[in-house]
This record gives structure tokens, C-alpha cells and sequence, in this order.
């Protein structure tokens, strides 16, 4: 079997769920591929590329939101909100973490777009002008 490049995988995924394939079915041949050519340990790697293709083509955002503690309904609206005008895309998937060192504000990572409006990020900004 070629071998075929982890971004051409990301590509071929990213058609075949946008045609509707269920997701089970591809993660199942990605799984098989991975297995075949002995790189299991790209799994990650190759979900990571595969969550770029699909916000790159403005379908969906898998969102990493990082706060000091839970969001609320509103907050939650307005950050997939800011995420869909920011990214042009359609859908915005948000996955919470909870994490107190950053004190306040909150940490959101997409495949393409990072914003950091941390509490901890400030006082780092001010550590380091001085």
C-alpha cells in the first residue's frame, strides 16, 4: 500500500463526512489506514488536521475554551458566536476546561484562530514590560 500523507487522509475525511458518511464509518477506514501503515500513533495528529480541513472550509470550529470556572448560557452563546464571524464558519463545537490558574477571562483555540483574554495572560503582559 502508498503511503499517503497524513494531510491527504484529513483531506479524503473531511469530503467523505461533508458527503454525509457517517463519522464511524470513516474514523473506521482512517483506523484501518493508520493500522496498515503502521502510525497509529498519528491518530491525534491526524484528528487535529482533519478539525482544520473542515474549519478551513468553513463548515465547523472545534473550540478548546478555557476559563477559571463554568461558562454560562450567555457566555457560551456569545463566545460560539464571536468564534462563527471570526472563522466564517457554520457550526462552532465548544469544549470546556476548567482551569483556576488563569484567574479570569478565558483561552479559546481552534484549529486556525487562537485568542488568549486571560487574567493570567495580563499580569504576564505587565510582568514582562517591566
Amino acid at each position: 500500500m502508498a503511503k499517503l500523507s497524513r494531510r491527504l487522509l484529513a483531506i479524503y475525511a473531511a469530503d467523505q463526512l461533508l458527503a454525509s458518511k457517517k463519522p464511524a464509518a470513516v474514523a473506521k477506514e482512517l483506523a484501518a489506514v493508520l493500522v496498515a501503515t503502521r502510525r497509529q500513533n498519528q491518530a491525534e495528529l491526524l484528528a487535529d488536521d482533519i478539525a482544520l480541513e473542515l474549519e478551513q472550509r468553513g463548515r465547523v470550529a472545534n473550540a478548546k475554551v478555557v476559563s477559571a470556572r463554568a461558562l454560562s448560557d450567555v457566555m457560551r452563546r456569545q463566545i460560539s458566536s464571536h468564534i462563527k464571524k471570526a472563522s466564517g464558519v457554520d457550526e462552532v463545537i465548544l469544549n470546556e476546561e476548567i482551569d483556576k490558574s488563569v484567574i479570569g477571562g478565558v483561552r479559546i483555540d481552534t484549529a486556525v484562530h487562537s485568542w488568549d483574554k486571560t487574567l493570567k495572560r495580563k499580569l504576564i503582559q505587565i510582568q514582562e514590560a517591566f
